[in-house]
């Protein structure tokens, strides 16, 4: 049965999304981090105080070198009867010089002192939140990463949320620091001579004309290269989980040339941000020049003027306050780039953080106590898709300890049975109990405690054997271990690997034949040791002489036990206390096997069918 797409996802990639109103981001962003934000506020604040000492010592700097000038070396160079004498000037100089040196060996203290704290805010800042994000997709329901590419959400957890540490570290820190010098730099320049405080302002207006021009059309570049990524991120993963396919295909140049396509468009929305870029920051460039040559012109002119009180070591200072008012603006323009990249990256997180599971626990939901093992479906019905019914109806009844089998045609409705006892998914009507408990009043964790799994495509970890088959039982003994690999006839095999149940078997147990890794997904469901267990096609990658051995196995694991079997392979479910034939979503048949194959049923027909083949 078909599944619904994604909000972000499709199979073509992560879908475009349209670019949010910028207040509205801004918004988001600061609920999003605000939370993470708040624990390191006093690490913000002690970084702002070191950026506070280091702006002052910035200030005084210049006005030492203006005192330097105006009362040192323009009375010695003018000579005469009131100029100094030149040990009183030697002295000045490096009274002026050691002031100068100790503001610049203060300055680099208190910066090391604040990159240390910043920096290591951030870092803890962008842990904090990856993990929040990944225990909130832990909670996220099956179908949110059924319906969407894993590589995208890959991508938005690694790349998006690395990109948010620029919260702290340019945005928060810098925004501050460059906005306060601004204003500063603003009220010595005023001070020192208004008219040309007035003229080095001229720039300005147009500097701000050109952000807002910048961000209006930077913006939706941004959004798109982070979008483009996690595209070519999710094909990536597809493609080396499925090189084995690629190689025996010999798709190789086939998926050189859709992957190139996916590059081609990632560089495309990168040039388009550099050729912005290029436009902006030589202009913002070219404004600082204009701004500083009008300050030194009207400056000479000031000078110059007869009557006039404004000194040369003033207009040296003002030039260099000058620097440090286009600066701040330069760096205001540079901040507010991070920070639109910033909101690129919190736009796609935020779709991950404001995603709601389809299955949550209720409000008053309780532990499910020590199960019995009854487990019944009363009137069930289940759609993927609106337009698509995929469960009509269903009712049964699996008493403790009873072996049932779903049978039926591929697409019937088998697999969405076992999905709905998981409680992977809740039903749109009708009702499922465990020991007459309703799954929707109990919470799932303790409903899955109380279920193991062996699916069709064995799922393994990248890790050792032992790791792998104490996965729902990290607590046991090796021991444990070693008798559910007995159980489950993979000890042999175990034990000649290089280094036995310390042996590691790489990403989804790529380094073991398909039998081998189905055996250990059956060790691990027997070390499990759960009061229900689910076998989807347990057998199906095994050989018929070890799948008498592991149904044997099975036989003792399942004693005892509400196991539910899916087989197409009817032979491995003749012996199952009840058999539910399905067929386009409901029940049509159901007994035990002696019972339906005397009827000329659908289950008679399979069984005539799988004769025939064989």
């Amino acid at each position: 049965m078909g599944r619904g797409g994604g909000r972000f996802g499709g199979r073509g990639g992560p879908e475009r999304k349209p670019t949010l109103p910028l207040k509205e981001s801004l918004k988001q962003l600061a609920h999003l981090l605000w939370p993470f934000i708040r624990p390191r506020l006093g690490a913000i604040i002690l970084g702002t105080l070191c950026l506070l000492v280091g702006l002052a010592l910035g200030k005084v700097v210049p006005l030492i070198s203006a005192w330097l000038v105006d009362n040192v070396l323009t009375p010695a160079v003018k000579g005469g009867s009131d100029a100094p004498e030149i040990g009183v000037v030697y002295r000045q100089v490096g009274v002026a010089a050691a002031a100068m040196l100790g503001c610049a060996l203060l300055s680099a203290l208190v910066s090391g002192v604040h990159n240390w704290v910043v920096r290591s805010a951030s870092a803890s800042f962008v842990r904090d939140l990856r993990m929040a994000v990944y225990r909130h997709l832990q909670r996220l329901s099956l179908h949110f990463f059924e319906s969407r590419p894993s590589g995208d959400v890959v991508s938005r957890v690694a790349g998006d949320v690395g990109g948010l540490e620029e919260v702290i570290t340019f945005v928060g820190d810098r925004l501050f620091n460059d906005a306060l010098n601004l204003l500063v730099t603003t009220g010595i320049l005023f001070w020192l001579e208004w008219r040309l405080a007035l003229v080095a302002l001229i720039p300005v207006p147009l500097l701000l004309l050109m952000m807002r021009w910048f961000s209006t059309t930077i913006r939706p570049v941004y959004r798109a290269t982070r979008d483009r990524y996690g595209e070519v991120h999710a094909k990536l993963q597809d493609n080396i989980s499925g090189i084995r396919v690629i190689k025996a295909f010999h798709a190789d140049e086939q998926e050189v040339s859709a992957v190139g396509g996916m590059v081609n468009r990632l560089f495309e929305t990168q040039v388009r941000a550099i050729r912005l870029s290029s436009v902006a920051w030589p202009l913002m460039g070219f404004l600082h020049g204009f701004g500083h040559l009008l300050v030194i012109s009207v400056g000479a002119f000031l000078i110059v003027r007869p009557g006039s009180t404004f000194t040369v070591g003033a207009l040296f200072a003002f030039t260099a306050f000058v620097m440090q008012l286009y600066h701040p603006i330069g760096a205001l323009f540079h901040t507010y780039n991070h920070l639109l990249q910033c909101l690129a990256s919190g736009e796609r997180v935020n779709e991950i953080m404001n995603a709601v599971p389809e299955v949550a626990d209720a409000s008053d939901a309780y532990e499910l106590p020590d199960a019995v093992g009854q487990v019944a479906f009363d009137g069930v019905n289940f759609r993927y898709t609106p337009e698509v019914p995929v469960l009509k109806g269903v009712s049964f009844v699996a008493q403790p300890g009873e072996v049932v089998a779903l049978v039926g045609r591929s697409g019937a409705g088998k697999t969405t049975i076992i999905n709905l006892i998981a409680r992977f998914y809740d039903p749109e009507a009708g009702r499922i109990t465990v020991d007459g408990h309703d799954l929707q009043s109990i919470t799932q964790a303790s409903l899955r405690s109380q279920i193991a799994v062996v699916p069709q495509d064995a799922f393994l970890f990248n890790g050792s054997v032992s790791e792998n088959i104490r996965y729902a039982r990290p607590e046991a003994s090796e021991e444990e271990v070693r008798a559910a690999a007995r159980a489950a006839y993979a000890a042999e095999f175990i034990e000649a690997l290089p280094d036995g149940y310390e042996s590691l078997i790489g990403e989804r147990g790529v380094k073991l034949s398909g039998g081998q890794r189905q055996r250990l997904a059956i060790a691990r469901a027997l070390l499990a040791d759960r009061k229900i267990l689910i076998l989807d096609e347990a057998t199906s990658m095994v050989d018929s002489h070890a799948e008498a051995e592991i149904q044997q196995a099975l036989a003792g694991l399942m004693r005892g036990r509400t196991s539910f079997v899916i087989a197409h392979r009817l032979s491995t479910v003749v012996h199952a206390d009840q058999i539910l034939v399905v067929d386009e979503g409901t029940i049509v048949e159901r007994g035990t096997h002696a019972e339906l194959i005397e009827r000329s049923g659908l289950y008679n027909s399979l069984c005539r069918e799988q004769i025939r083949s064989a």
